[in-house]
């Protein structure tokens, strides 16, 4: 069960770290180095980073979902916020929220790149992306995948039956 609290880190990214190194930093924060949920996070460092560099992240959060506790929203900062100080100032998570079988991470990604992205991360179940347009917006298991890129280029049908009454 999710605990509904929730806990916010920031991390330095471009142009202090690099868009792939921001990525580790993120990866370092949420578990612990040498996991299996580590390797599987490094597994989607191609299609994280991409997003990272287009600064997707910077206004919207990477929500990490544990199998147990608080939400982690992750936030990159970029140009002259991301200074050297910012990185000395970064604070670990009381937990790894990975820890626990049942985790899942949710990426922002802006919709050009949504299709790409979630076909990229098809085999990584724990990892999916997510229109940032919607901000924080999940599903019930905070699991999107490609079907949200399907379902936005679905044709929109409304019921005006109502109207005529």
């Amino acid at each position: 069960m999710t605990s509904t609290s929730v806990t916010v880190r920031r991390v330095a990214s471009v142009p202090e770290r690099t868009a792939s190194n921001s990525w580790r930093a993120i990866a370092d924060l949420i578990a612990a180095p040498g996991s299996t949920a580590h390797a599987t996070l490094l597994r989607a460092a191609g299609v994280a980073s991409l997003l990272i560099a287009e600064a997707y992240t910077r206004d919207v959060p990477i929500v990490v979902t544990p199998a147990s506790g608080p939400r982690v929203r992750i936030y990159t900062v970029h140009g002259q916020d991301a200074a050297a100080d910012a990185i000395s100032e970064e604070a670990s998570l009381a937990t790894w929220p990975t820890a626990e079988p049942g985790w899942s991470v949710s990426l922002p990604c802006g919709e050009a790149d949504l299709q790409f992205a979630a076909d990229a991360l098809a085999e990584i179940p724990e990892i999916s992306v997510r229109d940032a347009a919607l901000g924080l917006a999940l599903d019930d298991d905070a699991r999107h995948s490609a079907s949200t890129a399907t379902a936005r280029s679905a044709p929109l049908r409304v019921d005006t039956s109502w109207l005529e009454k």
